[in-house]
């Protein structure tokens, strides 16, 4: 009688104890639930966050079951895991742009549904139940995984794509048993290694697995939202070249990269002729569409030579690695030329465009801004001599007053574009 009583307590002491563990990954989803409606933006968090909301309520309802045997409810947690999958596996198919059809995706969520409940009718003591639960803990850390590596490794993407859908469908098949009421039977004490390592399993399964899951798409999204951020900031709207911060920044690792390799380096400062004229002219419109053409048309006469970034109006910088000041100039002269027999418009108003260019060569001990300030002086030449040229800064000392020369042009060139953008806008 006593022991009769006791197994009677342990079994019902475990059972509530599982019903509080599982009601971890409820809270947690939750949770992460107003997370995940805030990435709007992001493709695929609709699909995401419906199936938040119905794992927790299924999960919910599973443990209701567990705690209260209750079939009924048991019934709605089996088909809300089915169609949580099935939001998934739609969501991953907007997220990571997958071939694969909508039907498929349904006809993966019902099977995985169908087998995690004929699996757990077998109860946690079943071959089948203790495969079921190892392969959904591997598959839930491979989608894990497949989540983190799918924009970083764009190469490999068809096969991280076949393993992150085969993952989920695994993943939410060992939850139909997990989380099923036949998975809340505690083993003795007297259990095996392999039954104690199973228990294990099934507890983690219960516990950690929606929340970690869910918490990957959460933490791959942002990664998307804050690469695209950096790709804006790297980026001028306009052209599409680097920014000028940007370029700065790639312009210091350039030429460190070329000092340390003892290998030359040189800088070019562009500057589109009479632009203030083409604005007047033709208008704002075309003056910003005769931008773009121009960073369009250096962009792909570089060919990845150089990188191209807009400093600012109608000036622009090229950093040219394993670049002599000969192999610079030559390639200036060929830019002029280029810019030159490549009007921009249409064939009805066409603009012909030309460009005065500054070129420096890279020396040990500069800083990108020292090697832009001789460049800056030499474009000066390029004007004074008649614009659509190019002129070299040699042996130029950088001193105070060329410092104050070159910081006075650039507030009366960063003055000049601000005038002319709030003409613009207004």
């Amino acid at each position: 009688m006593a022991e009769t009583q006791a197994a009677l307590y342990f079994s019902t002491t475990g059972r509530f104890e599982m019903s509080f563990l599982s009601a971890i990954p409820v809270i947690a989803l939750l949770a992460m639930l107003p997370v995940l409606l805030s990435l709007r933006p992001v493709a695929g968090v609709r699909e995401f966050s419906a199936s938040c909301a119905l794992s927790a309520a299924s999960a919910g309802a599973l443990t209701v079951a567990a705690a209260l045997q209750a079939p009924v409810a048991a019934m709605f947690g089996y088909a809300g895991l089915a169609v949580s999958l099935f939001f998934v596996l739609q969501g991953l198919r907007r997220f990571l742009a997958l071939s694969i059809p909508a039907s498929l995706c349904l006809v993966l969520a019902f099977s995985s549904g169908v087998l995690g409940f004929i699996i757990a009718l077998g109860g946690h003591d079943s071959p089948a139940a203790g495969m079921i639960v190892v392969a959904g803990v591997v598959a839930a850390l491979l989608l894990v995984l497949g989540l983190a590596a799918a924009d970083r490794w764009p190469g490999e993407k068809p096969a991280i794509q076949v393993v992150v859908v085969g993952s989920a469908a695994v993943v939410f098949t060992a939850l139909a048993h997990a989380l099923g009421p036949s998975a809340h039977v505690l083993p003795g004490p007297a259990g095996s290694p392999a039954s104690s390592l199973f228990d294990f399993l099934l507890v983690t399964m219960r516990v950690l697995c929606l929340p970690l899951l869910f918490l990957a798409m959460i933490l791959t999204m942002q990664a998307r939202v804050i690469a695209g951020l950096r790709a804006m900031i790297a980026r001028d709207g306009l052209t599409g070249a680097l920014s000028r911060g940007t370029l700065m920044e790639e312009g210091e690792r350039i030429f460190a990269e070329c000092v340390a390799r003892q290998e030359p380096a040189a800088f070019l400062l562009l500057d589109l002729d009479f632009f203030k004229q083409i604005n007047d002219q033709y208008g704002h419109a075309c003056g910003d569409m005769a931008l773009a053409h121009f960073a369009d048309t250096v962009s792909a006469f570089l060919a990845g030579r150089g990188v191209l970034g807009r400093i600012g109006g109608e000036e622009f910088g090229i950093v040219l690695p394993d670049h002599t000041e000969e192999q610079a100039r030559a390639l200036a002269e060929d830019i002029c030329r280029v810019v030159r027999e490549t009007p921009a418009g249409r064939s009805h108003q066409r603009i012909r465009l030309t460009v005065s260019i500054g070129i420096a060569a890279a020396i040990a001990g500069e800083t990108i801004t020292d090697v832009m300030i001789r460049a800056d002086l030499a474009l000066y030449d390029s004007k004074a001599d008649g614009r659509d040229r190019c002129s070299v800064a040699r042996d130029r000392r950088i001193d105070a007053s060329a410092r104050a020369l070159a910081a006075a042009a650039a507030q009366l060139r960063e003055a000049r574009a601000a005038r002319s953008e709030l003409r613009h806008s207004a």
